[in-house]
């Protein structure tokens, strides 16, 4: 019943907001023209960056299963969780919602969910933490101070919840015990986070790019420092916001941060449409290999 409610709330948060910029903001015949200003050749290109984004992302999950129970898990594997998480995420709350079918799968392959759990979290983590970063960074070159207690924070945001973990360990809930030494193993292992948050960088600068180059598909060419702010945000707001894999919430955001730039709604609109038919087409590879069991 709770599962049920929470689809009933994305579905109903998409459409309203889709309705609501459709029917009172949007100009429909300039929206139409847009499209027809497409220039296909920067497709194949988006559909690259999108594909890259998933490999990186799949080596940087390998690199954190240094657990004795994942060691035989191939990035091969990974990419096959990766493409069909991507599908998953057509049909579940939030633009993490795959992650939950990523964990369930590789939980099930290893026979730890506790593993499964940690490598996902510490994955996605990882990526947020870059993503904040590099929105802050983006700002002014006068923010160094700003990121650096950002980052302070964050190391005691992970201390804090790891001895809060250790604690709840100890009680009668054997699986708060094997998520808390799932997790506790990367203490020992600087390099691999290390490795994980540059890799981390490389995929926010892919998804970064793949929707900057939405932009440039339909003749606009964003302020290249303003995307890297602006997109982070809205990949952030994707992650909290309840809706079916960001529609209507990135439509949004997309139309009021770059109206600040100058770019017209129906425009930004246009380009919001183009990357999630983008991100639609790529997750249908995924779609077809669940369909087919293909576990690699």
């Amino acid at each position: 019943m709770k599962e049920k409610l929470k689809t009933l709330l994305k579905i109903t948060v998409s459409i309203a907001l889709i309705s609501y910029l459709v029917l009172t903001k949007i100009d429909k015949s300039e929206l139409i023209n847009n499209f027809k200003l497409l220039d296909w050749k920067f497709i194949p290109l988006i559909f690259l960056f999108i594909i890259s984004h998933y490999v990186v992302s799949s080596f940087r999950w390998k690199s954190l299963l240094i657990h004795k129970e994942a060691k035989n898990v191939s990035p091969l594997y990974l990419f096959y969780l990766y493409f069909t998480g991507a599908f998953f995420n057509n049909f579940m709350p939030t633009s993490v919602g795959g992650d939950v079918y990523k964990m369930y799968k590789l939980s099930k392959k290893i026979d730890s969910s506790a593993v499964g759990f940690s490598s996902v979290f510490t994955e996605r983590f990882t990526g947020i933490v870059m993503l904040v970063l590099i929105a802050l960074l983006s700002l002014s070159r006068n923010l160094k101070l700003g990121v650096l207690v950002l980052v302070l924070w964050l190391i005691l945001g992970v201390y804090l919840g790891l001895y809060v973990l250790r604690l709840l360990s100890k009680t009668r809930f054997s699986f708060f015990k094997k998520i808390y030494e799932a997790l506790i193993i990367y203490k020992g292992h600087p390099k691999v986070l290390l490795f994980a948050m540059f890799s981390s960088i490389i995929v926010q600068i892919l998804a970064i790019l793949t929707q900057y180059f939405t932009f440039v598909a339909i003749g606009v060419k964003l302020p290249l420092l303003y995307s890297f702010l602006a997109f982070p945000v809205i990949t952030l707001a994707g992650f909290l916001i309840p809706s079916l894999n960001g529609y209507g919430v990135q439509d949004a955001l997309y139309m009021s941060m770059f109206s600040l730039v100058g770019v017209a709604r129906e425009t930004a609109f246009s380009a919001s449409i183009i990357y999630h038919l983008s991100r639609l087409c790529i997750s249908l590879i995924g779609g077809v290999l669940y369909a087919l069991g293909k576990d690699a």
